[in-house]
Order: structure tokens, then C-alpha cells, then sequence
């Protein structure tokens, strides 16, 4: 295997409304697979693109990353694309959000082989893989990592928490919910892992002991991709080893740097 995580899910190509008028490849998974490339930890993306001009781009980015896209399916009809708009601190706002073809995407026999031989899988909460976790978890030997994000469902969160030994989850700088009260609960219901961001207030990891990193602060251009360059740079420095306080301190770094310049990465 010369990969050795593989995210699986949902791309894009994110849409910059003017005055930016620029496009970018991204989506979760894919963010996440070129993060965790870029780390220092060989990354494979399994997917679905439309068989367009945007689908072509996206792979041939990821390609010129070096994400091994071998498995990505190409689909009749357009890529997913999100329109979006940046405010005036740097704040990234959704607008509109095509899915393209992902209601048609599914993971055959010769996929599932392949995402198993792998040490971690990574999943997004509108990836369309949490019918499969499941399998996953049953593999010997590998880790199945849950991006929750914000965005997910109560129902969501049923299907998929018992399934997962990483779990993600990201709160609102403004969230009254605290974070080692979610940690802790969270961890309850199945992960043997809980990491969660807060934006400026930084982030905290959870194994039965509590971990807490500051945030980086730098000069915000667009926060589009921050907490996917986290879960990126946390899963690869932990992979190749180095301790949770170290990871976490990494993908600290990792996302304040994204925040500087427009897109993903």
C-alpha cells in the first residue's frame, strides 16, 4: 500500500463570488487529502466528479499534490460546486451549494478493498460514506476518523458516533456549548478520540485526558478550509507518531496559515 490514509467523500470546486470572481478545488475530504499529503503522511481521495471542466481541474490538482486518485469516479453531469462569499474579516460564507453527483456515488467491492488496506479513513458529514462506517469499523487495523463538522444532524450523529474511532467536531467562536462537556460526552457514545476547534478560542482533544491548544493568531484573508488543514495536519502527525499535544500544536500552525491566503489550500 503506498498510501496510508484515504479520505472518502465529498469535492468541489468553491466558487468565489466578486469582488474575489476566482474558482478553487476543495470540498471536505478532498481538503483534508491534500493536508494530510502535504504533512508528510501519503494520502489517497475516493470520490465522485462530474465528467466536466470543473471535475478535470480537481483532479488534476490533487494529482499535482500528489493524492493518489485512482479510485475517483467520473460521472455524468456537473462537479459539486459552492458558491462562496467572503466577508469583510475574512469570514467564508456558503451562498449556494451544488452536490453534483454525489446521490449517485457508491463504493463497489473493489473500492471498499482498497480504502481497507489503509491505516485511517476519513469521512465527512455530507460525504454519503456513513452507510459504510460500519465495514470499516469491522476492519482489522484501521481507523475510521469523523469530520461532524457544525452542520450535523441529531440523526447523523445516531447512524455514525458508534462507528468511529476519531471524531471531529467543530463549535462557533460564539458557542456557549463547552468543549470538554462535548468531549466527554461524545466520547461516551464510541470514539476512543474527540478532537473539537472553537476558531479563535483554539481547539482540545479528548482521550480520557484533556488536551487543550491555543490558536495562532495571523492577519485573516478567508477562513474557507481552516478545520480541514486541522484534521489534515492533526491525523498525519499523529499517524507518523508524534503525540496528541504535538499534533494538535502542528495543525494549530496548519490552519492559521490556511487563513491567510484565499481557498483550501
Amino acid at each position: 500500500m503506498s498510501t496510508l490514509a484515504v479520505a472518502v467523500g465529498d469535492n468541489c470546486v468553491d466558487h468565489y463570488l466578486p469582488p474575489v470572481g476566482r474558482d478553487f478545488s476543495g470540498g471536505n475530504a478532498v481538503n483534508v487529502a491534500v493536508h494530510l499529503q502535504r504533512a508528510g503522511c501519503p494520502a489517497a481521495y475516493v470520490g465522485a466528479v462530474g465528467n466536466d471542466a470543473d471535475g478535470k481541474k480537481l483532479l488534476q490538482d490533487m494529482r499535482r499534490e500528489g493524492v493518489d486518485v485512482q479510485y475517483v469516479k467520473v460521472l455524468p453531469g456537473n462537479t459539486a460546486c459552492t458558491h462562496v462569499q467572503i466577508g469583510p474579516a475574512g469570514e467564508r460564507s456558503f451562498v449556494y451549494e451544488d452536490l453534483g453527483p454525489k446521490d449517485l456515488f457508491e463504493l463497489n467491492d473493489a473500492d471498499l478493498a482498497f480504502i481497507c488496506r489503509h491505516r485511517l479513513v476519513h469521512n465527512t458529514w455530507q460525504g454519503g460514506t456513513e452507510k459504510y462506517l460500519a465495514r470499516f469499523k469491522k476492519t482489522p487495523d484501521l481507523l475510521v476518523s469523523q469530520d461532524y463538522g457544525e452542520r450535523y444532524t441529531p440523526d447523523f450523529l445516531d447512524q455514525t458516533i458508534a462507528h468511529v474511532d476519531v471524531a471531529f467536531f467543530s463549535l462557533p467562536e460564539d458557542s456557549a456549548v463547552d468543549m470538554r462537556e462535548l468531549a466527554t460526552q461524545m466520547s461516551a457514545r464510541g470514539p476512543r478520540w474527540v478532537v473539537i476547534t472553537q476558531g479563535s478560542r483554539g481547539s482540545l482533544a479528548y482521550d480520557g485526558n484533556f488536551y487543550h491548544q491555543p490558536a495562532y493568531f495571523v492577519e485573516v484573508v478567508d477562513t474557507l478550509g481552516a478545520g480541514d488543514a486541522f484534521m489534515g495536519a492533526y491525523l498525519a502527525n499523529w499517524l507518523k507518531g508524534k503525540t496528541i499535544s504535538e499534533s494538535m500544536d502542528v495543525a494549530a500552525r496548519t490552519a492559521s496559515q490556511v487563513c491567510t491566503h484565499l481557498g483550501g489550500w
